[in-house]
């Protein structure tokens, strides 16, 4: 099994070597030297003059934000993952002379200082990059010192599910550090994981492997757009009615309760396929306008059209979002239960994909289908044995039965056990017969029972250690086994074979046997009587099961003709065979490079969501797919790009996506206009300060009866800017991230008011609280913990980050913005895209903590959003709330407190001793 792993992980294309070359050749200094290519990363231009310069554009950006990952990771190892190496070794049957294998200590579960930060396991995954250490990293020099010099790996495969092993590309020869540990058994081998370098990887190998069999048409065309210029072709000049028609006819868009916006989107889209050309559309989805419904109705036409499309996200969670809205639309539209699903394959790392949480998505996920379908495709065990085993079994029960008993072997009658065992008493019945001529019809085992008990007793005691089945036993049992693994394999068939592969009849006939077997099936059970049956010794036929016995076996010799079953072997073929075959394939778009394997069907159509939050080197992954004419950006440049770690990359405009530059550049988009997440009050600062006010309320949001008494009266309106005066950022000891206390106690004493609520009304309520600063969502999360503690179904709260809480809602969300100073400094808080998520993540309620005076000081859209609520009458003080005074009054106090025992460590590690001995003889 190593073997295969080794080799499969091991044979990597050059590139992706020259990638990790470069990490490698970084020493420590290196790696922590935050300007080592500040002088080297050009700006990426907004327009290309070739396909190579587009590409070679990313390359070094791409270098850079791998080097500032590893920096920051390095730099926070202390608290970094880390698990026990107990044995490295070179594998037997690859001569590569940096790869080796490497297992680990399973017993290693938790670090045993309870103090320290990196607890929990570790266990490597491909892709994984990891620091060697023989001590458990206190700092970052514990990574390069005497004896135990900097030292790193990059994981090549997966862990062998048998040895346990796991293979690793090794930054340099590990012999003699491998031999003195071995030989000393109290050293120890630790591995500290710093990042994972799929992504990267995979990017990489988009942007340097250029070749024949690569299609470039639709990079092509986003190398120097003209501005709202569309190719045309005949098709294109013919009108839009047939295709549409088309489209309505098999997939009617007015089922869907489509908005104008949504509907002109989908019908424009889907309109597409019918042209040869290659082009690219945007469609604009600001905050809660359907923009994950609209695109799962797009590649539901695209489904009932037979077009081959490809949607991917650059999460697991987006993705997940659409294959569950997709999987939706498809079930309630199947005639036979699941039958369909296997045209949509969802493709992904299952560690990491969560399915338990999206309900019916195993049917469409690949390695679930693979799993089923290897059982199903098995030649000795499989649907075509045991379809083939219940038709036999009908046509000729007897000759069956036969076959078993010879299997299973005869039991032997008593007569020739006593022949056999006691001749003696077999020559005194002959004795016996003679002398009574033929005047006694007694038999020999009559005889024995008659005369000698204790043989009889002998022979039914060998009988019950050698027993078989009788006929009617046999016949119930095997026709109960055969019935429910040819009902699962049935399933199987429906579920995840493509439409192409097995016919809506051949369904229709499989759900007629499943009745026509439970109807045999209730036969055999409700009768006891063998002979009423008709299985009496001589009365044995395939009449025996009656009408339904006769019309099941007719429709199964029918499926076991008609079915023909792929001749494939082994995991990888059947792999294949569904990813080839499915008409909808849904991925994240670092994991579309999978479809670039040899002889993979084209992909037609790609359509890429979240695509504005999609660095633009990621997107020519899926663009370069062979077969592509078509992509469609789903996406809002105005919510936040991708995170780019480094300043340098940053700077370069790395974290741009396609769908920003193709709107800079004056690229027609297509918007959603028609919101239906946010209360009015809500939406209108928002709508009106980012998308001009072109969106409008859903009659969903106008008409809302959500409880007025529980959130406008009782608590602060659906909109307020709740003024924390008092509020003081706070740097801890540390000072890399601020923190305002204050508002963390203020917003935890709503908390408390909102669960008082809860507990009298029991309405349910989903709380969201999110600021843009780390520090601060932690004191938060210790802050509200107590209320939170206990299980209550219908009240929720979460604490993330703004960045971590886009593509999220709540009913209730609270801001914590935490600047608080006199100079209306509010750092990356002033990010207007960061502002525009934090701003629309509520359905009822959206709620403002913050210091008034330092936002209206700054000159940032928060300025507008304090100024706005003043407008609106929608401006409240902390201090005229009671509970609120008290709370920020206490945490004043600690913070007060606090601040004077900063102060004294800061004096004490300065070394200034004077305040000592009177300070802290107390």
């Amino acid at each position: 099994m190593m073997k295969d792993i080794t080799c499969s992980a091991t044979e990597e294309d050059d590139d992706k070597h020259s990638f990790l070359d470069i990490v490698f050749s970084w020493n420590l200094k290196d790696a922590l030297n935050e300007v080592l290519y500040k002088n080297k990363v050009q700006k990426i231009p907004e327009t290309f003059r070739s396909v190579s310069s587009y590409l070679n554009s990313f390359i070094t950006p791409l270098i850079e934000e791998t080097h500032s990952d590893l920096c920051s990771s390095l730099k926070g190892v202390p608290r970094a993952r880390l698990c026990e190496i107990i044995k490295v070794d070179r594998p037997k049957f690859f001569t590569k002379e940096l790869l080796y294998i490497i297992r680990l200590n399973n017993k290693y579960d938790e670090v045993e200082d309870e103090e320290e930060e990196n607890s929990g396991k570790y266990v490597p995954e491909a892709g994984d990059l990891f620091a060697f250490t023989d001590i458990k990293p206190k700092t970052t020099d514990d990574l390069n010192r005497p004896g135990r010099f900097y030292h790193i790996a990059y994981v090549c495969g997966p862990k062998d599910s048998i040895t346990d092993e796991i293979p690793i590309l090794s930054s340099k020869r590990m012999e003699m550090d491998f031999n003195e540990f071995m030989s000393n058994k109290s050293q120890k081998l630790y591995a500290v994981f710093l990042l994972n370098l799929t992504t990267n990887i995979r990017v990489w190998k988009a942007l340097k492997s250029v070749s024949e069999n690569d299609n470039l048409n639709i990079i092509k065309q986003v190398l120097q757009p003209e501005v709202n210029s569309v190719e045309t072709c005949e098709n294109c000049l013919s009108g839009d009615d047939d295709t549409l028609h088309r489209v309505t006819e098999l997939c009617p868009l007015q089922s869907q309760n489509l908005n104008k916006s949504q509907y002109d989107a989908v019908s424009s889209c889907a309109n597409m396929t019918k042209c040869g050309h290659n082009d690219i559309k945007l469609i604009w989805g600001p905050p809660g306008t359907g923009k994950t419904k609209t695109l799962a109705c797009l590649l539901f036409c695209l489904l009932k059209l037979k077009h081959r499309s490809l949607a991917c996200a650059p999460t697991n969670t987006a993705i997940l979002q659409v294959a569950e809205r997709l999987h939706g639309l498809v079930q309630g539209s199947l005639d036979y239960k699941t039958y369909g699903l296997g045209d949509i394959v969802l493709m992904g790392n299952k560690s990491r994909m969560r399915l338990d949480s999206c309900q019916g998505l195993q049917d469409v996920f690949l390695d679930h289908r693979v799993e089923h379908l290897a059982k199903c495709f098995a030649p000795l065990s499989g649907w075509k044995h045991s379809v083939e085993s219940m038709i036999h079994l009908l046509e000729d029960p007897k000759k069956e039965y036969s076959l078993y008993e010879k299997e299973n072997g005869v039991i032997m009658s008593l007569e020739d056990f006593v022949l056999k065992e006691y001749l003696g008493v077999a020559r005194a019945f002959r004795a016996y017969k003679q002398r009574m001529m033929s005047n006694d019809t007694m038999t020999l085992t009559e005889y024995v029972k008659l005369k000698r008990n204790d043989i009889f007793d002998q022979f039914q005691s060998k009988q019950e250690k050698k027993s078989i089945w009788t006929i009617e036993q046999f016949i119930k049992r095997r026709f109960e086994v055969l019935t429910k693994n040819l009902k699962s394999f049935m399933k199987t068939l429906y579920t995840h074979l493509p439409t192409s592969f097995i016919s809506r009849e051949q369904v229709k006939n499989m759900f007629e046997v499943m009745d026509l077997l439970d109807s045999v099936e209730a036969r055999l059970k409700v009768t006891d009587s063998f002979v009423t049956l008709g299985f009496g010794e001589r009365k044995i036929s395939p009449n025996s099961f009656g009408s339904s016995g006769t019309m099941c076996l007719n429709l199964l010799s029918l499926l076991s003709e008609s079915i023909s079953l792929p001749d494939i072997q082994g995991w990888g073929g059947i792999d294949k065979f569904c990813s080839m075959n499915a008409c909808i394939v849904l991925c994240t778009v670092s994991g579309s490079i999978n479809l670039y394997n040899k002889g993979i069907s084209p992909i037609k159509f790609l359509v890429i969501d979240e695509a504005a939050q999609l660095k633009e080197c990621e997107s020519a992954i899926p663009l370069k797919l062979p077969g592509l004419n078509h992509c469609i950006l789903f996406g809002d440049e105005k919510q936040l790009p991708a995170l780019v770690k480094s300043k340098i990359a940053e700077k370069a405009e790395f974290g741009r996506s396609l769908f920003e530059r193709l709107v800079l550049l004056g690229y027609k988009k297509h918007m959603l206009n028609v919101q239906y997440r946010m209360h009015p009050s809500i939406s209108l600062f928002p709508c009106n300060e980012f998308y001009n006010g072109e969106i409008s309320d859903g009659p969903n949001v106008v008409q809302s009866s959500y409880s007025k008494s529980f959130i406008e009266e009782e608590m602060y309106g659906s909109f307020s800017f709740i003024n924390v005066g008092k509020g003081k950022e706070h740097f801890g000891r540390g000072g890399f991230s601020s923190k305002n206390m204050i508002e963390a106690a203020a917003i935890s004493e709503i908390i408390g008011s909102l669960k008082e609520e809860f507990m009298r009304s029991r309405k349910r309520v989903s709380v969201g609280i999110i600021s843009p600063y780390n520090a601060q969502v932690y004191e938060i999360q210790e802050k509200v913990k107590k209320y939170i503690s206990t299980s209550y179904p219908g009240f929720s709260v979460s604490v993330r980050s703004v960045d971590g809480f886009q593509g999220g809602e709540d009913d209730i969300i609270i801001i914590s913005t935490v600047r608080s100073n006199g100079s209306g400094k509010v750092g990356f808080l002033s990010n207007t895209q960061r502002a525009n998520v934090a701003l629309t993540r509520a359905r009822y309620c959206l709620w403002i903590v913050g210091n008034a005076a330092t936002l209206v000081s700054s000159d940032s859209i928060w300025r507008k959003v304090v100024l706005d609520a003043k407008k609106r009458d929608c401006f409240h003080n902390a201090e005229d709330d009671k509970r609120l005074s008290r709370a920020i009054d206490m945490a004043a106090f600690e913070l007060d407190l606090l601040e004077e025992s900063d102060s004294r460590f800061k004096k004490l590690s300065l070394g200034d001793k004077s305040e000592i001995p009177v300070k802290f003889s107390k």
